[in-house]
């Protein structure tokens, strides 16, 4: 009997409980940090606001999540079904409020990270207090995001035929340029991206359907914008320009075509923002159409191997550097024909140096060209088994493995929390192999591809997009 009454004791406060969550930071909502979209119903508690302009009295509901290993920074969409104003304070305690970390939503959606100087610590746990005009759903889809375009060795490739899709939360202020190169006052999310000029002229480079946040000050939409030329470790600043709005355009200096310009763009007052770009007269470098590009080392050679999305007809040009920078031609490969898919190459250094870095230069039909990324190759310790992949990757995660020694290898995918999405087995012989796993269904976040057998293993991660 006594069993019974607790039973039924327990029974009876578990509404009370489900109904209570997010009513105070005690009881705040965790949030996983999986870049699945969750609705949450705003909490029963009411409050003023503590940061933004004042709505009067309305529900309160408090939220927690906790960083990875990695201490990445969180990224999180918000939205509130109602349309109207959200505030948004972050607290790394219950009692410690940091306001230049905390956000206001007037029109009620937008990206919240933290402010581009805080630091997360690894595995701590931080607090949302999330207020909305009216007793509405709260939607949130966050993630652990490390950006691959913060400096200029992550410029994402753009150009004239696509609208990239981006946003420049939890990017950091670039310190190998300056503000005035950038239009700016101060700089701190500063997002790259690159392009080559298709024809002698003036590229225009657009970034359209700008939403953007920026504290708890009032939302100005905008961007600071530079142009430069050279290489990343010694960049040559040529113009800047900057706007406001929903739209803003800047424009090159005259260039000459095949010309190399990295963009590096910053959001007005510190504002994250979500937003398009994409350009007029330019073409984007050469992974803009490649889906791999990798090398291994045999006992006396480098083999590089790539494979195309659509070919374009041309030839390629294949690159070499000792240096990282200065790169000279060793071999030339031609194209197949115009429009083919999914076309693979290989070319052999047959007197490779010991450090080496490679590249690919792609001349189309019409005299355009674009580059590749660099690989760098190591031969003063050949290791047995050598791994990369596409990252970040989107439906198919791309994995070279290279081998001296043949047989089956396990791989798995594993995500921060340990758990593990896939376990299988692929028969690998000497030298390159090349696998395309469909990851479609694994949700946007990081995770940890692991390859071994009973001598070797190796971890890489990569990002889900």
């Amino acid at each position: 009997m006594k069993s019974s009454a607790i039973s039924l004791a327990l029974f009876l406060l578990m509404p009370f409980v489900a109904l209570t969550q997010g009513t105070s930071c005690a009881s705040a909502i965790p949030i996983s940090l999986d870049g699945v979209l969750r609705t949450y119903l705003a909490s029963s508690t009411t409050g003023l606001n503590v940061l933004c302009t004042s709505n009067g009295t309305s529900p309160v509901t408090w939220f927690r999540f906790t960083s990875n290993s990695q201490a990445e920074c969180p990224l999180l969409n918000i939205t509130a079904s109602d349309s109207q104003a959200i505030e948004v304070a972050f607290y790394t305690s219950c009692s410690s409020m940091l306001s230049s970390s905390s956000m206001c939503f007037y029109n009620g959606y937008g990206l919240w990270a933290p402010n581009e100087n805080f630091l997360a610590t690894a595995n701590s746990t931080y607090y949302l207090r999330v207020k909305t005009s009216t007793a509405c759903n709260i939607r949130i889809a966050g993630q652990n995001f490390a950006p691959p375009n913060d400096d200029c060795l992550g410029a994402v490739p753009i150009d004239a035929a696509s609208y990239t899709t981006d946003n420049n939360s939890c990017d950091h202020g670039e310190v190998s340029v300056t503000p005035s190169q950038l239009c700016a006052l101060t700089l701190e999310n500063t997002a790259w991206y690159q392009f080559f000029m298709a024809s002698t002229g003036y590229g225009i480079i657009t970034i359209n359907n700008i939403h953007c946040d920026n504290g708890s000050a009032n939302n100005n939409s905008g961007f600071q914008i530079g142009f430069f030329t050279g290489n990343c470790s010694a960049l040559q600043w040529m113009n800047c320009d900057n706007g406001s709005g929903s739209t803003v355009q800047a424009t090159t200096t005259l260039l000459s075509a095949g010309t190399k310009v990295y963009v590096a763009i910053d959001g007005i007052s510190g504002a994250n923002c979500s937003y398009t770009i994409s350009g007029v007269n330019i073409t984007g470098v050469l992974s803009g159409s490649l889906k791999n590009f990798s090398g291994w080392k045999s006992s006396q050679s480098n083999v590089l191997q790539w494979t195309t999305l659509h070919e374009r007809g041309g030839f390629y040009i294949i690159e070499r550097s000792v240096n990282g920078s200065d790169f000279s031609p060793i071999g030339r490969v031609g194209s197949s024909l115009n429009g083919h898919e999914n076309v693979s190459y290989n070319f052999e250094d047959a007197a490779p140096p010991v450090k080496a870095f490679y590249r690919l230069k792609q001349v189309d039909l019409t005299g355009l060209t674009g580059l590749s990324n660099i690989i760098f190759l190591n031969r003063s310790a050949l290791p047995g088994l050598q791994v990369s992949t596409n990252n970040p990757a989107d439906h198919f995660l791309e994995i070279n493995i290279a081998t001296e020694f043949p047989g089956q290898y396990y791989y798995s995918i594993i995500n921060m929390q340990g758990q593990t999405w896939l376990t299988t087995t692929k028969a690998c012989v000497k030298g390159m192999n090349h696998f395309s796993q469909d990851i479609s269904k694994l949700p946007a976040g990081q995770y940890c591809l692991v390859i071994y057998n009973d001598k070797q293993r190796i971890n890489k991660l990569f990002l889900k997009n």
